[in-house]
């Protein structure tokens, strides 16, 4: 695992070209210290977090994820109308820095960078973007990764054709064997939008394989967060009948003979009449992060157990 690396590089020992300074309330950013950013932690009822210091009045905030060892932070945020990534990072003193745009967001400022996630490794970045690619529309986005060096972040290469087919892919998301999970429409789609699964082997991602019905049905599913041992979903699905709002989050078990288990609407606590969506579990499984409408969400990971019974 290459997390002090990771870390090396953001403290900027390392290129400051890997992740550029862009953050307006440089100045004005509190002195945070502990887990997740200092915030107070929620219960069992989702709260905002980082109320104006992440997830900022009138601003589009969505995505939240940490790195293996939960000393970065990143997320999503809308700039001129277009997804850009952001970071911060928990310094050697303790304390979190101000969030800064990433400068791979910042390479191709007409393009949009969203859905990020670290590797199991900390070898890589993933995320997905409409970034110039060669052979393909740039209305669609694609899956891509960087390369942590000690260089800094390797400029971005996509995947392979295999996995960035002819629609968008999008929320990418790695389990503890390096196998890749994500969202397309494919030709054998249940419905429109499925989620797939890419097993790492020798080196390289295998044809994706549809998850099935447990996960997919005949309406759009997608922004899916897989446990790092695989023995749960969570992902959004829009247009079920018991649905509650444009996009609810779902959560699925796996089974005893390996097929997941139909998927339950996490409920009211979760999902409101709006979207809610962006699943992520912080690394050390304590809480369960998502996007309601404009803002990043928290709550205690431990009301996923009341789902198993359901």
């Amino acid at each position: 695992m290459r997390v002090v690396l990771l870390f090396s590089i953001l403290f900027g020992v390392f290129s400051p070209s890997a992740f550029a300074q862009d953050a307006s309330n440089q100045n004005d950013w509190p002195e945070l210290k502990g887990d997740y950013l200092g915030q107070p932690v929620p219960g069992t009822t989702p709260q905002v977090f980082a109320p104006g210091l992440i997830s900022l009045d009138g601003e589009r905030e969505l995505n939240s994820v940490f790195s293996p060892d939960g000393r970065i932070f990143m997320f999503s945020r809308v700039v001129e109308g277009t997804f850009k990534m952001f970071f911060s990072f928990r310094r050697n003193d303790g304390t979190w820095q101000a969030p800064r745009m990433a400068a791979l967001s910042r390479t191709f400022p007409a393009h949009r960078d969203v859905d990020m996630v670290f590797s199991p490794d900390g070898d890589w970045l993933y995320f997905i973007s409409d970034r110039p690619l060669k052979g393909y529309s740039l209305e669609r986005y694609n899956i891509w990764r960087s390369r942590i060096t000690p260089d800094g972040l390797h400029d971005p290469e996509p995947l392979g054709a295999h996995i960035n087919g002819p629609g968008h892919e999008l929320y990418p998301m790695m389990v503890g064997d390096g196998s890749l999970y994500f969202s397309a429409v494919r030709d054998n789609s249940l419905g429109r939008r499925d989620s797939y699964r890419a097993q790492y082997a020798n080196g390289k991602f295998e044809t994706p394989v549809n998850l099935g019905p447990g996960i997919n049905s005949d309406v759009d599913e997608g922004d899916i967060y897989v446990s790092s041992d695989e023995s749960y979903i969570i992902h959004v699905a829009s247009g079920r009948l018991d649905g509650l709002g444009d996009g609810d989050l779902y959560i699925s078990f796996r089974q005893a003979d390996g097929t997941w288990g139909q998927g339950v609407n996490m409920g009211p606590n979760i999902n409101t009449d709006g979207i809610d969506y962006c699943p992520m579990v912080t690394p050390d499984g304590k809480y369960f992060f998502f996007t309601r409408g404009n803002d990043i969400m928290w709550v205690d990971a431990q009301i996923l157990d009341s789902y198993r019974s359901q």
